[in-house]
Formats: C-alpha cells, structure tokens, sequence
C-alpha cells in the first residue's frame, strides 16, 4: 500500500515536472517571435524614411524645374525683340504712299471732297496697320502683358471715338462735318501705330 502510494506520487511530480517545462518553452517562443515583430517593424519603417530615390527621379524632378523656369520666363515676355525698326519703317512708308496720292493735294488746298476722300484712306491704312500690331503682340506677348494692353487698348479705342465726334460736332450740319471726323481717327489711329511699336517691340 505504503509502494503504491510512492509510486503515484512520484508519477504526479514527473508528470508536474514535465508541464513546467513545456510552459517554460512556450513562453521563451512567444517571447521570441514577438521580438522579431517588432524587428520586422523597425527594419520596415527605417527602410521607409531612409530609402533614396533613383536617380533618374531626382533627374526628371530637375527637367520638370527648369521646364517651368523657362516656361515662366516665356510667360513674363513684355516687348516682341528685333521688330521695331521693321514695323517704324512700314509705317512711315505708309505716309509716303499717302502723300503720293493724288488726292493730298487738292487735299492741302482745303477742298472738301478731296481732303475726306484723303484722310477717309489715310484712317483707313493706319487701322489696317494698327489692326496687324495688334494681332503680333496678341501672339508674341505674355499673357499678363496682353491683359494690360487689352485693358489700355479698348480705353484708347473709347477715347478716339470720343475725341473724333467732338470735332465732328464743331462742324455738325456743315460739309466739313464729316472731313473732321475722318481727320481726328487717322492722326489718333497713326499715333497709337507708333506708340504700340515704341513701347512694345525693341531693335
């Protein structure tokens, strides 16, 4: 009885024994591969912060810079270069033509037909010229340039109408009525040919 008692003992503390050991074991694994979790973790997040771009990206980042350097310097062009001498000499070749009219004299001479025919021609090639300015500085500007000029243009446009229906009214019901008229739009129309030449195209 007293053998069968050791034995069943001795079975128990084996048994006890064996189970401590196992929980030992156990818990030194989940201690481990907790450890490399967060082994994993730092190595993926210091891989993150640390890594480099390829070159190539830092060289398409430069190409994508310097495009938009030059494409803001293209944007900021405020006078159209080597066209000016070019454009003063059209317009002053227009004149010439004009005096070579055979209206200018008759014209000079005051006689009414001849002096509205003239000046009707003469406000008529000077628009034409203003009107082909006009349209290269539309193409060749920037656009903040042009939305000065738009602004500048459409006052100046108000103002020649304005000035040449005064002097039309000086006149109003008399021949000369319309010869004013037509007198006012060409020098108002030749002077803005110069003044748009002069202040946005260079040598």
């Amino acid at each position: 009885m007293n053998n069968s008692k050791f034995f069943i003992t001795a079975f128990l503390l084996v048994i006890l024994i064996i189970g401590l050991s196992a929980c030992g074991n156990s818990s030194d694994d989940k201690v481990s591969i907790d450890n490399q979790i967060e082994d994993d973790e730092i190595s993926e997040s210091t891989d993150t912060f640390s890594s480099e771009p390829p070159n190539n990206t830092d060289k398409e980042v430069s190409t994508e810079n310097e495009n938009l350097q030059e494409d803001s310097i293209e944007d900021t062009v405020s006078k159209i270069e080597a066209r000016k001498k070019e454009f003063i000499e059209k317009l002053d070749n227009i004149q010439k033509e004009l005096d070579a009219l055979p209206e200018k004299k008759d014209s000079d001479e005051g006689v009414t037909n001849a002096m509205k025919n003239y000046y009707g021609i003469s406000y008529e090639m000077y628009d034409k010229a203003l009107n082909e300015i006009y349209a290269l500085l539309k193409e060749k500007l920037s656009p903040e340039t042009m939305d000065t000029l738009k602004t500048e243009q459409i006052k100046w446009i108000e103002q020649k109408e304005d000035t040449a229906n005064e002097e039309r009214k000086k006149y109003e019901g008399g021949t000369f009525e319309n010869v004013a008229y037509y007198i006012s739009t060409y020098e108002s129309t030749k002077e803005r040919c110069y003044e748009l030449v002069n202040e946005y195209m260079t040598d």
